[in-house]
């Protein structure tokens, strides 16, 4: 019989002699099986949206049948659909929206300036009655009646009429069943990850965030907007940084305090190779991406920086942090490059294609395993997982690639 609190304890002494930049028995598999059980459970990604029963079910049902992994999270990070509903979000599509999208399709940002070109001022004189006049009904559908207001009538008595007016009722029914629904999804959600951590599973997962540098150009400029403003908005974009990159940390810190979490993660949209400049780079981007993980190791949390895109010239940055304190997920990298200049200061995780995943055959994938491994693995400092989360894929390429890392894994 499985001694399920012992395999729970080998696993995170396994992740977390890792993460330390230490060898441990055998690379650790923190495989991000992403939204794969769903899709071999036979549920569309509409229905995971609404029935939230089902899909930790599917979820938990594939920990169940492979073993392999030390990670695992219920959670696949898709959203109530119920919520966006509600809230008439206009900043995204889903499966099986309103509008149209298939219900397999992926769920998709819609990315547009909140905040227009002459009103970086307006900005940073409130900062909140922005966000409450202007970002909120241009992102939601549900507060366009706020765009109507003044900020300041607000504060000096309008708060009162407006709260309990008659066309407040309708709002107040839409948030809280958004609020309601969100609460029963992260209810569902938190129940079943207490079972899986019943059943030996380690996590390395927390809230996810976004850095500065990606929160003003993804949430309020926009990519057409930002690209400009580098140029001609120069000293309007740092001071906006400034607030970015406080909320950030603030945010973080918060979400681990208030949950427990020992794992904080960033998902870094737009620092990939060629996508700025190295100078832009290094003057706008690393420097608050740094403040977030010191001010995160300094709280003994440990940040996760998951890379998107090439990040080959970008390593030397990467390289300036506490030692043994960070983890760097990369997608595309020369992961001979990472192990060389970041082995013995962070620990690396990904790197392996989801192509091969999908698109190849098990004896690709065997053969790409051993090569991976072959130069992550000596010395320590690897999780093993793909460079971004699966979707789907044939079941048997799945088992070549779970098969293949406790294969080769072992020192």
């Amino acid at each position: 019989m499985t001694d399920y609190a012992q395999l729970y304890e080998e696993r995170k002494t396994r992740v977390e002699t890792a993460i330390a930049n230490q060898e441990p028995d055998r690379v650790p598999d923190t495989l991000q099986v992403g939204t794969y059980p769903l899709h071999k459970a036979g549920m569309t990604m509409a229905e995971s949206m609404v029935d939230h029963e089902k899909a930790c079910q599917a979820m938990l049902s594939f920990y169940q049948n492979y073993t392999y992994t030390d990670t695992g999270s219920i959670s696949n990070f898709m959203p109530a659909a119920g919520v966006l509903e509600n809230l008439d979000i206009k900043t995204a599509r889903w499966p099986g929206d309103p509008k149209g999208l298939d219900v397999n399709n992926t769920y998709q940002f819609l990315e547009f300036p909140t905040l227009l070109e002459d009103e970086y001022e307006e900005f940073f004189r409130s900062p909140a009655g922005f966000w409450i006049s202007k970002h909120l009904p241009r992102t939601m559908g549900i507060f366009e009646p706020l765009g109507k207001l003044d900020y300041y009538d607000l504060i000096l008595g309008g708060a009162q009429n407006l709260l309990t007016s008659g066309a407040a009722i309708p709002v107040y029914r839409r948030l809280l069943a958004a609020a309601e629904e969100t609460q029963r999804m992260n209810r569902i959600i938190s129940e079943y990850d207490q079972k899986l951590k019943a059943l030996g599973y380690y996590s390395i997962m927390g809230g996810g965030s976004a850095t500065a540098f990606d929160l003003l150009a993804d949430t309020l400029r926009g990519t057409f907007g930002m690209m400009p403003d580098l140029i001609e908005e120069r000293e309007n974009v740092k001071r906006a940084l400034d607030i970015f990159g406080e909320l950030h940390l603030r945010r973080s810190l918060r979400f681990c305090r208030a949950s427990g979490k020992k794992y904080a993660w960033v998902m870094l949209h737009k620092g990939f190779d060629n996508f700025i400049s190295d100078k832009d780079y290094g003057e706008l981007y690393w420097p608050y991406l740094q403040k977030w993980i010191l001010g995160l190791v300094d709280e003994g949390i440990t940040p996760v920086v998951y890379t998107e895109g090439a990040y080959n010239t970008r390593i030397k940055y990467l390289k300036d942090v506490p030692e043994n304190k960070v983890i760097y997920h990369f997608e595309n990298v020369d992961m001979k490059l990472a192990k060389q200049e970041l082995g013995g200061i962070a620990c690396i995780m990904g790197g392996f294609p989801v192509y091969t995943v999908r698109y190849g055959t098990p004896v690709q994938i065997e053969e790409q395993v051993k090569e991976l491994l072959d130069i992550m693995a000596p010395g320590g400092g690897y999780l093993f997982a793909t460079g971004y989360a699966l979707e789907d894929c044939p079941e048997e390429n799945l088992e070549a690639l779970l098969m293949a890392v406790e294969k080769y894994g072992k020192y």
